[in-house]
């Protein structure tokens, strides 16, 4: 322990002594360290963090199988709420099945608070669903059974812990206090504990009621979540009895959806059941994928930045050693062994990668936070918190040791094997040749090549996020703007709700820069609701079999304003209203598939839950409705008037500005009533670019990234470079000495330097077409192999490496040889 200790010191006070060279391997090592940091913080939160649970390896997940109606996320989907029911008494292998909604926005006021109504997330949750997560509370208490058994007839709220905070200053008397919720009132019961926002890893709720209070809560356009079997809406989580695995489980669970299939064979014919460990079930399973294989690049990438950083300090520790060798001579001359040489050199490195360590751990809380500042401004308070717990402490310090050991390790070695007669003498290492340089031409290399893949990967993602701003929502979106309300939050019934949605449309489209205005329940790419249809007139068959469907209710002008018009047929009317034919309006997608040479318009079909069929009227292009990739989907429009929805968003076409258009319409808004909440108030075109947050966000972190590794390659080949160029002075002074000119020895050493640059593009080019094809399914109207990305990256690396070795060279062109010749 003594020598150890010992070798501590020494070590200290030699990097003191050579700070350019401690700086530049100190700040190298926590930039790669501090990148790692800040992408495991984020994957450690999204994936790797436990759920604030009881016991996290009892849960699953059950979800239903939909493989003949899947939708463009896939057939994983939440169970309907009368099946929860029948697997909840049916299954023997769990102790509890509970279930929560998707988030749900509420309009939460304060009775006597003099602050405006605030805009909260809630979850619908079974009545079991605190007790079977095992979940205790901070204050006051959870449901209890009787509150979520009879319909609307238990208004009781537990809070989140974070809201408490906020909105009630964490005051013991906020239990029991009534709030008002969409202009309903709520007593709260309970406050959930600090830090729990339910079983998501991205969007948690602030606020959590009885699913029996759905019939007053949920979306009107959504239909009746408590009633329809079809309606997949409830995520899951069950606890294992003692002893169950999840395969038992879902063997079980299995049977009883082959008994539901057959007892309900309209719904659920066709569907399955598979249970996942409710870990696995925290994104939504159509992205989990996605994010993870995300996730995975990102991972990637900053791995190469690291390892270009360990490679550049082996560089430096590797030219350091160069210049200690006299000194390691002497010392093994003295007796001193091999290996204690190697310890000692060791115990430096693990020193400058402690050192290193500690400081990228600083980077990565630095780079957490910029990354918590860039969440949307929609979802800043339900969004989870990136963390920085025990886990990603462990990260950092296990990452410092490994790369302080694993960058010291080789220059160690070769540090020595010192020739202690060479070095006793002072003989120059140019007489080495090219040879005590391979470890080092190997680093530049692998820098290069790694460097290429970093940049080549940022260069993709920066490309696929400008295609997405070019791609064509099927419309111009430049005049266009929204602004969304939900007149239930406001106290609205169906009478009350119908009149203001007309008069409002009816004002606005008459004000000064507004050419056009009319409501859809839709943003543009939000669009979420399915329902599953039967053509009339068509084959047999049961609903389960039945294609999916995108939604959209609309009102009068809705095609106008877009720009789009009716291709066939012809638009909503007034005429359109509640005792009249039902009608629709559908798309060129779906008119094709299910009247293929026949016409549309005029036809009929029928929704699963309406004993009515809706009739034809019109047909209009195909546009994209939930991702700028997506394939093109049937979609069918309803007449607000005979479709009822309290969530609208207003459709403005503007003369002009669109963002002078905005606050037009939410002037009027306001004068007509001031207590209707105005949210996503946008243009079209803004909108479209708050759903490529998660793609800006990667796309600028892999960018930053590739910027690192080329400054850190860079940096690397300049320092080999001037290092060799500087061993091989007096070679250089003879050679210019026996007349070769300055350009000669400027295209010398930028031969040497280029010559390994291009081994490393060669050796990159080839790692970066398997990267790429692997995050093919990321990349948005780019493909893997674009010829842009990969030339342009490799031009960019080509320059800077030119410039690193030219630098170096020039100067070494411009020795004096009298002088070179005179040094030891």
């Amino acid at each position: 322990m003594d020598t150890l200790w010992n070798d501590l010191r020494y070590s200290i006070r030699t990097l003191i002594k050579a700070p350019a060279f401690t700086i530049a391997a100190i700040l190298s090592l926590a930039l790669g360290i501090g990148a790692n940091t800040t992408i495991f913080t984020l994957l450690n939160t999204l994936f790797l963090n436990p759920l604030p649970v009881d016991k996290p390896s009892e849960l699953v997940g059950v979800l239903t199988v939909a493989s003949r109606n899947a939708t463009q996320f896939g057939n994983l989907l939440p169970l309907s709420y009368p099946n929860l029911k029948d697997f909840r008494e049916r299954n023997r292998v769990l102790t509890g099945l509970a279930a929560y909604s998707p988030p749900l926005p509420l309009s939460l006021s304060v009775a006597g608070a003099t602050t405006e109504p605030q805009r909260v997330f809630a979850q619908l949750v079974t009545g079991d669903y605190f007790d079977v997560l095992g979940v205790r509370p901070a204050a006051g208490r959870f449901f209890v059974p009787d509150e979520d058994r009879t319909r609307e007839s238990h208004p009781v709220a537990v809070v989140g812990y974070g809201l408490w905070q906020r909105r009630f200053g964490g005051r013991a008397d906020a239990i029991g206090q009534v709030v008002s919720l969409n202009r309903r009132e709520f007593t709260i019961v309970g406050v959930a504990p600090e830090g729990f926002k339910g079983v998501t890893s991205m969007f948690g709720p602030e606020l959590w009621l009885p699913s029996m209070m759905a019939p007053a809560l949920q979306p009107r356009q959504s239909g009746s979540w408590l009633d329809e079997r079809a309606a997949v809406v409830f995520s899951t989580a069950g606890r294992l009895r003692p002893g169950v695995t999840v395969a038992q489980a879902e063997a079980n669970l299995k049977t009883i959806a082959r008994a539901l299939e057959q007892e309900y064979p309209d719904a659920n014919a066709g569907r399955d059941v598979t249970v996942l460990p409710l870990a696995e079930t925290t994104i939504f399973p159509g992205m989990r994928g996605m994010m993870m294989l995300a996730g995975g690049v990102l991972m990637a990438i900053v791995g190469l930045v690291l390892i270009i950083a360990c490679s550049n300090v082996a560089n430096l520790l590797l030219a350091r050693a160069a210049a200690r060798r006299q000194e390691i001579a002497v010392r093994l001359a003295l007796g001193a062994t091999r290996a204690r040489l190697i310890r000692q050199l060791l115990v430096e490195s693990l020193v400058l990668g402690s050192a290193g360590g500690g400081l990228g751990f600083l980077f990565g809380v630095w780079g957490r936070d910029l990354l918590w500042a860039a969440r949307p401004a929609v979802v800043a308070n339900n969004f989870v918190e990136l963390t920085i717990d025990g886990r990603v402490f462990l990260f950092a310090l296990v990452l410092s040791l490994v790369t302080g050991a694993t960058f010291g390790l080789m220059p160690a070695l070769r540090a020595s094997r010192a020739d202690l007669v060479g070095a006793l003498k002072h003989e120059p290492l140019f007489a080495a040749g090219r040879r005590r340089f391979s470890l080092a031409n190997a680093l530049v290399v692998g820098q290069v090549a790694f460097s290429l893949v970093a940049l080549i990967a940022a260069a993709l993602f920066l490309r696929s996020l400008q295609r997405a701003h070019t791609v064509d929502l099927g419309y111009d979106t430049r005049p266009l703007a929204v602004v969304s309300v939900n007149l239930a939050q406001a106290g609205y019934d169906d009478a009350r709700g119908r009149q203001f949605a007309r008069d409002a449309r009816d004002r606005i489209a008459r004000l000064p820069g507004i050419d056009a205005a009319s409501w859809s329940t839709n943003l543009p790419l939000w669009a979420s609701q399915y329902r599953k249809i039967s053509i009339e007139g068509g084959e047999a068959g049961r609903q389960s079999d039945a294609p999916l469907a995108i939604i959209a209710t609309v009102d009068l002008d809705y095609f106008k304003t877009l720009g789009l018009g009716v291709l066939r047929g012809r638009d909503f009317t007034d005429a359109d209203r509640d005792r009249s034919i039902p009608v629709a309006i559908v798309n060129e997608r779906m008119a094709e598939r299910y009247w293929p040479n026949q016409d549309p318009i005029g036809r009929t079909f029928r929704f699963d839950s309406e004993p009515i069929a809706r009739q034809v009227i019109g047909i209009v292009k195909t546009i994209k409705y939930q991702t700028l990739g997506e394939s093109p989907q049937p979609a069918i429009f309803l007449p607000l008037r005979q479709n009822y929805a309290d969530a609208l968003v207003l459709y403005i076409r503007s003369s002009g500005d669109p963002a002078q258009a905005i606050g037009t319409a939410q002037r009027e808004l306001r004068a007509m009533d001031s207590q209707v909440p105005l949210e996503n108030a946008a243009s079209i075109d803004d909108t479209v670019d708050q759903s490529l947050w998660m793609m800006r966000i990667a796309a600028g972190l892999l960018g930053v990234f590739g910027a690192l590794a080329l400054a850190l390659a860079s940096v690397g080949l300049y320092g080999l470079i001037a290092y060799a160029v500087n061993q091989r002075r007096r070679e250089l002074g003879v050679r210019m000495a026996l007349g070769a000119a300055r350009a000669d020895v400027l295209r010398l050493v930028l031969r040497d330097g280029m010559s390994l640059v291009l081994i490393g593009l060669a050796l990159g080019f080839g790692l970066s077409l398997m990267v790429s094809r692997a995050m093919a399914s990321l990349l948005l109207g780019v493909n893997a192999s674009d010829p842009v990305s990969f030339a342009g990256a490799s031009l960019l690396l080509s320059a800077v490496a030119l410039l690193g070795s030219y630098l170096p060279a020039r100067r070494a062109s411009r020795y004096d040889p009298l002088l070179a010749l005179r040094e030891p």
